[in-house]
């Protein structure tokens, strides 16, 4: 059992998996820094689908992350818009008010 371990924690991350972890902090920082300011519950959902699918492509590679084959048809459009707009289509909001972060 522990050579079994040491073998699957030694295995280096793959090009393609640091390509999907660079996409998915990509996704993360854009939702993390875009303005909600007057925004609506159901114009917020798509930066927290973001966010969520984000972090998953950060995790591919790990031992009990999820696997791409098992995204769902949802999280997989949010894929597929930001490859295809970069975030563009999403609704924005207002400026920001807040003087202190």
């Amino acid at each position: 059992m522990k050579q079994l371990y040491e073998t699957i924690c030694s295995n280096e991350t793959s090009e393609v998996e640091k390509q999907l972890s660079a996409i998915g902090r990509e996704m993360m920082d854009f939702s993390e820094t875009a303005s909600m300011a007057k925004l609506k519950d159901h114009e917020i959902r798509p930066y927290n689908d973001l966010s969520d699918v984000g972090y998953m492509l950060t995790q591919v590679g790990r031992l009990f992350a999820n696997k791409p084959k098992n995204f769902t048809p949802h999280q997989t459009k949010v894929m597929e818009d930001w490859e295809k707009y970069k975030g563009s289509n999403l609704v924005k909001g207002g400026p920001c008010l807040r003087t202190t972060f």
